[in-house]
């Protein structure tokens, strides 16, 4: 999927967990966070979920995925 008009993609991950998790975290910090399953729905193992954040967010995010001890 292309990225929405003002949204860039902040990773991929393969849990709908996961996803939800990172985007709690992201949202306790004031981002928004846009979800977007791009599995394939027969095969629940093929999933890949990306989080999109505004663009004007990239650099906030960006360590709080990474160490979200820190956060």
């Amino acid at each position: 999927m292309r990225a929405p008009q003002g949204w860039t993609l902040l990773l991929t991950v393969a849990s709908p967990t996961e996803a939800t998790l990172i985007k709690g975290r992201l949202e306790e910090h004031d981002i928004a966070v846009l979800l977007v399953d791009n599995g394939v729905s027969i095969y629940p193992q093929l999933t890949e979920i990306g989080l999109y954040v505004e663009q004007d967010d990239v650099m906030r995010a960006r360590p709080l995925v990474r160490n979200p001890e820190e956060a």
